[in-house]
């Protein structure tokens, strides 16, 4: 099979190129390590050189079938690719240790095996039927129809579906991946959740390692992992009393809706539902991580400046703020370059991450900034960042046409989604969101000196820049830059509870590791609970019918050039079909940054004018060239008809429900 073919040579081109990448110095079994960076370096990879051969050979060579050129291209590229940069590389021991081995392989299996069967458990075909759990289905609308916009047509230059006619101002990569392993065999379910799955857990991997490797324990790395799926709240517990209290267990565990207390907690913002919903977020991450591993090292300089770090809980500080003030701004090494190569290496690969995952890419640039505050080698950042930033320009500027669409600035905006945007307002926000969390955060850099103080302060921009800086017209986006903060600020609550249950002195030892025990299940209490949730919840489910005869219709008739003017759709058998709507589901459109407003009117005028003229006149101005009508067909809540559209143009589908008029 095709798809076989191109997964197989983009693992192997990753693999060959992560052994160029030096971020599992001190890692026992590097084997796991160097398999979860060939997922994502591979991914990226063949990605874009399947993309850009595909939109070379479409838009400038006029080709029919692009896709065959840039598959064939990506394919035989990364497989060159690999094959020199495996032969060249000096042999090395995959595997240490043997006995640690197994535990990890027992631990990385049940991890991606839990990953693969969430990502079907909410996203899967049967019968010839997709279904999407009501948890997901929504943000899934414009991610299905962009992958059927690849897998069924050629979406070169590529446009938003649900804003068709004009440029792309969302990360729409991982789609184009996915849309492209369908054109290639696979099935769309199989495609994405493969996808999805591989990615987060390469991403999971990665975050053990650092853990282990940041704080010298292992555990670390288990528990931060365990963290990440289950979120810090005193929701979760208020729960659990309630229920207590009441003996209503049977409502406890048949739940369906997120609990919390602060706005947009019921849409499941902030617990794995994400990552179910948003799955290029993993992707974006499992890249990342690989830079932020990798730069972290550069931190190493405090170690010669500590005391027994993994000896005393409290790391002590052999040099004073001045000594420590010359090291990381005033001495040679902590400008002069370390490994530009490798530096540059990065850049490319994080700019390529732009329209992957941008949130990510914007997160990523704000945790390295923080680590080069404190860092030796500064132009060895200013390196990554200058290409990083580079790349995003030259993408953004092609991809995203700046006279469409007035919604998309970068300004100052404070508060987030708090009620009250004061001071007071975020700080109770943050409690309420977070529980103990970002308390024991805030402790621990009073309680910790060095390196682990450099990190916390580094992993917290993200955190600033939420709550301080608007980039969208919805606020409420910002979630994605405090969920990858928190997930990286686990490793040290982390390594707080490990140092807890090692406490050796009793009767101290035994009262440490209760309280270790007693601060584990308030941070994951609530998070365990939104996996019920989530299992309750998508139960219930949105179905599409994959033999629909209209999708069917719509995939065969239009192209890509076409736009179609229908109803506010959401995932459907239209959307399904590829098409580039005239005015999908507006907020799909508005949060990217579109001229909503103006096209819903438009569409409102051409339903619903009794003036021939004037409907012909907007529908040649707008270019729509196909108009979809069914009875009760509502925008923005007025009710339309096919009275005059019935009259100009002729119906070329009509199944009993659903006509389709073709305009000349």
């Amino acid at each position: 099979m095709p798809a076989i073919v191109f997964l197989t040579a983009s693992f192997l081109c990753g693999f060959g190129i992560a052994g160029y990448i030096p971020i599992e110095k001190e890692t026992q079994n590097k084997i796991w390590c160097r398999i979860a960076m060939a997922f994502g370096i591979g991914y990226l990879f063949s990605g874009w050189i399947a993309y850009i051969i595909s939109y070379i050979s479409k838009v400038y060579l006029n080709l029919n079938n692009p896709k065959i050129y840039g598959n064939i291209a990506a394919i035989i590229i990364s497989f060159v690719i690999a094959f020199i940069a495996i032969r060249k590389k000096e042999p090395e021991m995959m595997i240490t240790n043997s006995h640690r081995a197994v535990k990890e392989f027992l631990f990385f299996g049940t991890l991606f095996a839990f990953a693969l069967w969430t990502m079907f458990y909410v996203f899967h075909m049967d019968d010839n039927t997709l279904s999407s759990g009501v948890t997901i289905y929504s943000d899934f609308s414009p991610h299905t129809a962009m992958i059927r916009s690849f897998s069924f047509h050629d979406n070169f230059p590529t446009q938003y579906p649900h804003y068709g006619g004009a440029d792309v101002k969302y990360h729409f990569m991982f789609q184009f991946l996915t849309g492209n392993l369908e054109y290639l065999g696979i099935r769309i379910d199989c495609a994405f959740n493969w996808l999805s799955a591989t990615s987060l857990w390469g991403f999971l991997v990665l975050l053990y390692y650092f853990a282990e490797q940041v704080t010298g324990y292992a555990a670390t790395g288990v528990i931060a992992i365990i963290m990440f799926f289950f979120r810090s709240s005193f929701a979760g517990l208020e729960k659990l009393v309630q229920t207590i209290a009441s003996g209503n267990w049977n409502e406890f565990l048949t739940n369906t809706t997120f609990i919390g207390y602060t706005n947009h907690e019921d849409w499941g913002l902030w617990n794995y539902n994400v990552f179910l919903n948003q799955r290029h977020l993993g992707f974006g991450l499992l890249i990342a991580s690989i830079v932020i591993i990798y730069f972290a090292s550069y931190l190493g300089w405090f170690d010669k400046t500590q005391k027994d770090e993994h000896e005393r809980f409290t790391v002590k500080v052999k040099l004073g703020a001045t000594e420590l003030w010359k090291q990381a701004f005033a001495s040679k090494s902590a400008w002069f370059f370390d490994n530009w190569k490798t530096a540059a290496i990065l850049g490319l690969m994080l700019g390529a991450l732009s329209f992957w995952n941008g949130a990510v890419v914007v997160a990523t640039l704000l945790i390295l900034f923080g680590f080069a505050f404190f860092s030796n080698h500064k132009l060895d950042y200013a390196v990554t960042a200058c290409i990083t930033l580079i790349l995003a320009l030259i993408q953004t500027n092609f991809f995203m046409d700046k006279n469409i669409g007035q919604n998309i600035s970068t300004q100052y905006y404070f508060g987030f989604l708090a009620d009250e945007l004061t001071l007071h307002g975020v700080i109770i926000y943050i409690l309420r969101l977070s529980g103990i969390f970002f308390i024991g955060i805030l402790l621990f850099l009073l309680i910790f000196r060095g390196k682990f103080k450099a990190m916390i302060l580094a992993f917290l921009m993200p955190v600033i820049f939420a709550f301080t800086v608007s980039m969208t017209p919805d606020i409420a986006v910002n979630h994605k830059y405090i969920i990858i903060a928190t997930i990286f600020l686990n490793i040290f609550w982390a390594y707080v509870l490990v140092k807890l249950w090692k406490w050796k002195n009793c009767p101290v030892g035994i009262v440490a590791k209760a309280i270790a025990v007693l601060i584990l299940f308030v941070l994951v209490i609530t998070g365990a609970y939104d996996l019920v949730t989530i299992y309750n919840s998508d139960k219930n489910t949105v179905d599409i019918n994959m033999d629909s005869e209209l999708t069917n219709w719509l995939k065969c008739n239009l192209t890509e050039k076409d736009i179609l003017l229908s109803g506010e759709d959401t995932m459907s058998e239209v959307t399904f079909s590829g098409a580039m709507l005239y005015n999908g589901w507006p907020y799909y459109a508005w949060s990217a940054g579109y001229d909503t407003d103006t096209r819903a009117r438009n569409a409102i005028e051409i339903y619903t004018s009794k003036n021939k003229n004037r409907v012909k006149e907007l529908v040649k101005k707008e270019g729509i060239t196909y108009i979809l009508y069914y009875d009760g067909l509502e925008i923005e809540g007025t009710t339309c008809n096919n009275d005059v559209i019935d009259s100009l143009y002729d119906c070329e589908y009509d199944d009993g429900y659903m006509m389709i008029y073709v305009v000349d």
